[in-house]
């Protein structure tokens, strides 16, 4: 088998231990970007952006792919900012684009330059493991954000897919009670079996009033005004869902609510196992692929 070749591009230090990984099993890796960190010497750091793409098989873009919309992803502010612009202009018809997740407008214009885009969030292995590591983290933001115990905590969880599964697993054993609202009805009864409370909208008035906690996993707004405002003050609200997220910019300002936008835990907490995930992702998708 030819040996493959990757440009990793941008991102945090996942897309570090990514490229040590894939470079570990042989692959040739070309970095451009991404945060300094002390990689192997045959580890090539490009500092020009076609150079980086020019032989690449795969290129793996940054988690996310843009935080404005205009430019890379770069954890390493001290570098200079890459416009997306640059990006797609400097593509070759057959390269594999990998990424975490990816926008309609981001596929089309990735079919336009005939390179095929793989968006591994969507593969089962990959959710179920890179939930687990979301859980986790979300565990440690939770002790260091919130001045009472779990033990104590009634925890409002919205979204039991797989985020919110792997989190309410986890704070299940800790915490004194915890709520969720899904509305698939067999989620719903997965959660019950292992000792999770589903509830309705109708039963937010019992529930609500009486919750110090709410996670949301809903890339959506679930909650509406009028049913926020019945959060006591208390109430520490995190939010790890990707955008439009499911809380306003000014939910602390508006509701007086302390409000935790927490994106990227896997990376921010574990970046190793993180980014040695994503590398054993690239295998398999490539040992079909190409």
């Amino acid at each position: 088998m030819a040996i493959l070749s990757i440009a990793i591009l941008g991102g945090d230090l996942r897309q570090c231990y990514t490229a040590e990984y894939l470079h570990s099993c042989g692959w040739n890796v070309t970095c451009f970007h991404t945060p300094d960190f002390p990689c192997d010497s045959n580890i090539i750091t490009e500092h020009s952006l076609p150079q980086a793409l020019q032989e690449a098989d795969i290129i793996l873009l940054p988690t996310p792919v843009s935080k404005d919309g205009t430019s890379l992803f770069q954890a390493d502010t001290g570098k200079p900012p890459c416009l997306l612009e640059e990006l797609w202009a400097s593509l070759h018809s057959g390269q594999i684009v990998a990424a975490y997740s990816l926008s309609p407008e981001q596929t089309h214009l990735l079919e336009k330059s005939r390179c095929q885009a793989c968006q591994f969030s969507r593969l089962p292995l990959f959710a179920r493991e890179n939930a687990l590591l979301t859980a986790e983290g979300l565990l440690g933001e939770l002790i260091r954000y919130t001045p009472f115990s779990l033990a104590s905590a009634r925890i409002l969880l919205l979204g039991y897919g797989c985020c919110g599964s792997a989190i309410a697993s986890l704070l299940h054993p800790l915490c004194r009670s915890i709520y969720v609202l899904e509305q698939d009805r067999e989620q719903q009864i997965l959660a019950e079996k292992k000792g999770i409370c589903p509830i309705q909208e109708e039963d937010f008035s019992t529930v609500l009033p009486h919750c110090n906690m709410v996670i949301n996993t809903i890339p959506a707004w679930v909650l509406m005004p009028e049913q926020i405002r019945e959060l006591p003050g208390s109430c520490h609200i995190f939010d790890i869902a990707s955008p439009p997220f499911g809380f306003p910019d000014d939910m602390t300002e508006k509701y007086l609510l302390p409000c935790f936008r927490l994106p990227g835990l896997p990376g921010r907490f574990s970046p190793v196992t993180s980014g040695q995930l994503i590398g054993k992702i690239l295998e398999r998708i490539t040992d079909y692929v190409l």
